[in-house]
């Protein structure tokens, strides 16, 4: 098959990811001007916190007193004194995570009754910011992420800990910022999340409860659920005050937020795209969980595409990771199990949003089955056995470029059959 299918649903996809600007959607989601006489504080954090500030600052560059910026190493520096750039480890946190969140608290608890706290949150901001609570050491947290991660949880599960877990996540940031208002926009990288899953939703009420979070890690960590320092870590008393449910969020507390785009606003720009191309294209899904259970359903799917017919479907797979392994990601992953059982006119694209495929160093993969000729099965088979993905992608030339984007809306997958 021509590659020309493969460079479309490319080509596309990149297009859509354009027309997502995140700079763009928050300079149009804010108001012309903010309220008269506040003072005015943005805190962005997380894989797209530099466009995003840059839209905010865009929108009103008269008003804003302080920015507090924090993104993914490396992040570049900025002109503008009144921005302070902070960048992080992801996923894992790191020191400079905690150095960034307790910036973060310090600026929102400065803040006064008349004042207005802009946070911008997108994928990312749970471990750009890291606070752990009282009781627990940064050591035991990364563990904690670090072993949830690994053993596929979804990512709203770990976030849920995650909350339970921090001085800043859970609406603490918000609370550090009474008696001032709160706007929270969110670009979401949760496919079905709500605002309290982004980021781990510092800004925003946290419906779960410390029992839900304990049950996450009896399903996935039960090793940890029982371990001392959580006794002290998940009380209900911790000494940062939280906010609970919507219905429980204190007086003093003016909140608003609004997520202004999610993987499924992706899937609708590639598919619009793909349209501009001439390619017929319908959104399916979304989809997510195991990896493998997610590739036998795009093989099902693409053995009953009508030729000249595409299917987009934001996807965020979950795989369960042994502590020794290769060099890969999950949309690596995903599209080299699938290579080898595509039809011959049937192309597949899996793509990583925020340009980072796990551990590949790119950022994702295209392939087809005539991509596979000349390799060894064995090859791939143990490469899929490491999640050593990227090793044969790089060899075979399917491989996505990677880097950071400045987005992280999940991943999408593309299958598209050639016209006749």
């Amino acid at each position: 098959m021509s590659v020309a299918l493969e460079e479309t649903l490319t080509r596309a996809f990149r297009a859509a990811l354009a027309s997502l600007d995140p700079a763009r959607l928050v300079h149009d989601a804010l108001p012309p001007l903010p309220p008269r006489r506040a003072r005015v504080v943005v805190i962005a954090a997380g894989k797209a916190a530099v466009p995003m500030a840059q839209g905010a600052l865009a929108r009103w560059p008269d008003r804003i007193d302080r920015a507090l910026v924090v993104g993914v190493d490396p992040i570049a520096a900025w002109s503008d004194p009144r921005v302070r750039a902070l960048a992080a480890a992801h996923p894992i946190p790191d020191e400079r995570s905690v150095v960034a969140a307790e910036a973060a608290l310090a600026l929102a608890g400065d803040l006064g009754a008349g004042d207005l706290l802009v946070a911008l949150i997108s994928g990312g901001a749970s471990a750009l910011l890291a606070s752990p609570a009282a009781g627990l050491s940064l050591e035991e947290k990364q563990v904690i992420v670090a072993t949830l991660l690994d053993r596929g949880a979804p990512i709203r599960d770990v976030n849920l800990v995650r909350r339970h877990l921090s001085r800043v996540k859970g609406g603490r940031l918000a609370r550090a910022a009474i008696p001032a208002r709160v706007l929270t926009l969110i670009l979401s990288d949760v496919i079905g999340g709500e605002a309290h899953d982004i980021g781990s939703g510092p800004t925003v009420p946290d419906p779960t409860t410390i029992d839900d979070a304990r049950a996450v890690l009896q399903r996935y960590a039960p090793e940890l659920a029982g371990a001392s320092f959580l006794d002290e870590s998940l009380k209900p008393t911790t000494p940062v005050p939280i906010l609970a449910a919507a219905t429980e969020v204190p007086a003093g507390v003016r909140l608003r937020a609004r997520i202004l785009v999610d993987p499924g606003s992706l899937a609708a720009a590639v598919r619009e795209r793909l349209e501009l191309e001439g390619v017929h294209a319908v959104i399916e899904g979304p989809d997510e969980g195991d990896a493998a259970a997610v590739v036998e359903r795009r093989i099902a799917r693409a053995a009953a595409l009508a030729p000249g017919e595409a299917v987009v479907i934001a996807c965020e797979p979950t795989l369960h990771l042994p502590a020794q392994r290769g060099h890969g990601g999950r949309a690596g992953w995903v599209a080299l199990a699938a290579m080898r059982r595509l039809p011959d006119d049937v192309a597949l694209l899996c793509a990583a949003s925020d340009g980072v495929d796990g551990s590949s160093g790119g950022g994702g993969a295209r392939v087809t089955r005539s991509a596979a000729d000349g390799v060894p099965e064995g090859d791939i088979d143990q490469a899929l056995a490491d999640f050593d993905d990227a090793r044969i992608h790089r060899a075979l030339g399917t491989q996505l470029q990677g880097g950071p984007t400045g987005h992280n809306l999940a991943d999408v997958h593309v299958l598209a059959r050639a016209a006749r």
